[in-house]
């Protein structure tokens, strides 16, 4: 192992144990967060699935796990709360780690090899969530991990696999397949990891269904939930508010046209910026993050990890401390209004959402901005040229 990635995500572990150690009861305070848990994220979700579980009670038959099935039996291998706190540790540790090893395979970045592993490790969204023990934090590593095998290792086979599980574990990044595709050399090579990531997900699906006692329900319960939003829930994404204030003729038109939203980008960021493939898949997983219909912080924390990789071209970014400030207003803003309507009663759910709507501007603005400068670094042929002033492109 890299000596430098190795001590990265043993920075990175320590720094999570030591919050668990010192702040016990933060885990529940932010597993009842609704910028950290998600009703398809949250580990009092899970906890339920792996009480079910372990008592012979059919997991998905209650309308209360959204948890894959093979997630929920491999954390019930694991009794004590010590021994899942340190999964969640070590997982983001081997995230770190990847980080760190992935700057290495670019040249001309200009920047530490260890600093967007250690960025990963200090950023507080992403500590917060792996404290909270979301389940998001299984999804980030194996997109981290599909990255990773390609990138450093060229392995078409292990990446296909992983971006699979991240889907298994995650419905909506199964779409990170279609920039991961652009970035394999040829035809050939793109064909093979579709095929390998059809078969990885096929035996996900069927060992799910032996393991749920030979019952399809978990399709309903696990992805049926999140493209129809059965859940509108308060979070920080654009659905819920839109669901409430809907009337119900108009509801299911308006679900197929938010799920279409999404997939709608993937493909032109993948095509327009095919002779920068692995700069396509880190903006459609912003985009994803953005328009998901359960975010949390935990996906933008992930998103802010690849900002690094994108040093060449900070210098083009037109307004990033104002993106900087929507963000940051955002994140402090969404608990305090939060709190006054749900809590104080003294809001209504007008604050929460207005503070949501800032976060998706802020995210929208770094996406934009991100893609202004990819477009300007284009026009001048690779070379930058700052002082050169472009209108129009």
């Amino acid at each position: 192992m890299d000596s430098t990635g190795f001590k990265v995500a043993l920075g990175c572990i320590a720094i999570r144990l030591a919050v668990i150690c010192l702040f016990p009861s933060l885990q529940q305070q932010l597993d009842q967060s609704v910028e950290f848990s998600t009703p398809v994220t949250s580990f009092r979700s899970l906890q339920e699935g792996l009480y079910l579980l372990r008592n012979n009670i059919q997991v998905y038959n209650h309308g209360v796990v959204h948890h894959p099935p093979i997630l929920v039996f491999f954390l019930s291998l694991f009794t004590s709360g010590t021994s899942i706190s340190l999964i969640y540790a070590f997982i983001d540790g081997l995230i770190a780690y990847q980080l760190t090893k992935m700057t290495k395979v670019f040249k001309n970045l200009r920047v530490k090899s260890w600093l967007p592993g250690l960025l990963y490790a200090v950023n507080p969204l992403v500590l917060l969530s792996c404290i909270s023990r979301s389940s998001i934090i299984f999804t980030n590593f194996f997109i981290s991990s599909s990255l990773y095998c390609l990138l450093t290792e060229g392995n078409v086979i292990l990446s296909s696999v992983m971006i699979s599980v991240s889907g298994y574990l995650s419905l909506y990044s199964i779409l990170l397949l279609i920039p991961l595709l652009g970035m394999l050399k040829n035809w050939r090579q793109r064909m093979f990891s579709v095929v390998v990531s059809a078969l990885s997900l096929s035996i996900l699906l069927l060992l799910s269904y032996t393991m749920s006692g030979k019952s399809w329900s978990f399709l309903s319960q696990v992805y049926g939930s999140a493209i129809s939003f059965e859940k509108v829930f308060p979070n920080l994404g654009l659905w819920w508010y839109f669901f409430i204030e809907m009337f119900d003729t108009f509801i299911p038109f308006f679900k197929a046209v938010f799920n279409i939203f999404i997939v709608a980008f993937i493909a032109p960021f993948t095509l327009r910026y095919h002779k920068q493939p692995f700069y396509a898949f880190i903006l459609c997983i912003g985009w994803i993050a953005l328009t998901k219909p359960y975010p949390s912080l935990g996906d933008a924390g992930f998103f802010f990890s690849f900002l690094p990789f994108f040093a060449p071209l900070f210098g083009y970014l037109r307004y990033p401390i104002i993106s900087a400030l929507l963000f940051l207003h955002a994140i402090v803003l969404a608990p305090i209004f939060y709190h006054l309507w749900v809590v104080l009663g003294s809001g209504n759910s007008n604050f929460f959402y207005a503070i949501s709507l800032v976060y998706a501007l802020a995210i929208a603005s770094i996406l934009v901005d991100l893609n202004w400068a990819m477009l300007r670094i284009e026009y001048d042929n690779g070379v930058p040229n700052f002082k050169l002033k472009v209108t129009q492109i």
